[in-house]
């Protein structure tokens, strides 16, 4: 597992709100400072950034790197947030980022095997969509926007789900935007591909404040785990023309 600390300076050590504002690409964050060891009443779950993200203060912390090439418009890393169900923002939970500027690769690692037992457990199941309506020639699966959307990519277990209903052994995962997942099977034809592919571009594309950009390549899964990348250089390229 690739670790990397971005060292541009000491961020703050204590837990951050990052929970999505509507409107706002910017996420708010509470002054209060939370006791990370009073947990009894949180969870821990994994979450995917963009590296260029501006919800979360990724200053001296400690990620996993989930994907980066060559050209890629930023890399995507994984951190962690903690859910407070105790108190409720915008009619769910509170999250917080939990801060790792002081810890270890161990204690992330820690924080990681908590995250994928959890992510694992969540009730987030995947549902036939269509791409504003249109009739495809093909079956694609999404989920309901959530938090952890598209972090269903991590987990195998999610990923077994969309195996079984979709039949295929190998199947083609976009994450474009935060709180975002989209899957078929990887057997399509060239035209069902492009068109999936122009799906994911014009999402990845669009311009959206409240879901924040993710990931412009296509991921590959077989047997539930991320076999192979499907590059899309022509997004990196228009992704940094638009910055």
């Amino acid at each position: 597992m690739n670790f990397f600390r971005k060292l541009l300076g000491l961020g703050p050590k204590e837990l951050v709100n990052v929970r999505p504002r509507a409107n706002s690409s910017q996420t708010k964050r509470k002054e209060s400072i939370v006791d990370v060891s009073d947990i009894d009443h949180r969870k821990i779950y994994p979450t995917l950034l963009s590296q260029k993200t501006k919800s979360f203060d990724l200053l001296n912390e400690l990620v996993a790197i989930m994907h980066d090439r060559e050209g890629l418009f930023a890399p995507i890393v994984i951190g962690h947030v903690m859910v407070d169900e105790k108190e409720v923002e915008d009619g769910g939970p509170a999250l917080y980022q939990v801060r790792t500027s002081n810890k270890n690769e161990e204690d992330y690692k820690k924080l990681r095997f908590t995250g994928e037992i959890n992510l694992d457990a969540l009730e987030i199941p995947f549902i036939d969509w269509n791409y504003l309506d249109s009739k495809l020639n093909f079956q694609v699966l999404s989920c309901t926007i959530s938090q952890f959307s598209s972090e269903k990519i991590l987990s195998k277990k999610h990923l077994q789900e969309a195996h079984k209903k979709l039949g295929a052994d190998e199947l083609l995962v976009s994450i474009p935007r935060k709180g975002l997942i989209f899957v078929c099977s990887k057997n399509i034809s060239d035209e069902d591909y492009g068109d999936f592919l122009s799906m994911h571009g014009a999402i990845v594309l669009q311009e959206n404040e409240d879901l924040e950009f993710l990931c412009e390549d296509l991921f590959v899964v077989k047997n539930g785990e991320i076999e192979n990348i499907i590059s899309v250089p022509q997004l990196s390229e228009m992704l940094k023309e638009k910055r």
